[in-house]
């Protein structure tokens, strides 16, 4: 089986060599896009040196904490607060919750039972 090639020519111009480069240039556009998108991370700002006999980037007095509390600090305020939580819970529904009232009695007649059940099948 013979197959036919078709080859597509375009008519050469004086725009050609301007046409290539401008492909070329949106070529190497892609690959820098592609580039930065797969990094996906990273920052804009200045990178810090290592600062001359620290042997580190960010020392301690570069990065104090503003607030800091102990393991046992911490802990006993987290337990606080969940005590809270939990006795708070149990208080609202104690005393301050409407309670419903309780269910009237049944009848022991049924007065207000249907003579027939509204889903049964009729038979014709």
């Amino acid at each position: 089986q013979a197959t036919t090639r078709v080859y597509l020519s375009f008519p050469r111009t004086r725009r050609a060599p301007a046409m290539a480069f401008l492909l070329l240039r949106s070529r190497q556009r892609a690959a820098a896009a592609v580039r930065v998108a797969a990094r996906g991370y990273g920052t804009s700002l200045p990178i810090p040196n290592v600062l001359a006999g620290t042997g580190t980037i960010f020392h301690s007095r570069m990065q104090t904490p503003k607030y800091s509390l102990s393991n046992p600090k911490w802990f006993a305020i987290f337990f606080a607060m969940n005590l809270g939580v939990y006795f708070g819970h149990y208080f609202y529904l104690r005393f301050m919750m409407r309670q419903n009232p309780p269910n009237p009695p049944r009848d022991p007649a049924n007065t207000g039972a249907p003579e027939k059940h509204m889903h049964t099948v009729e038979d014709e």
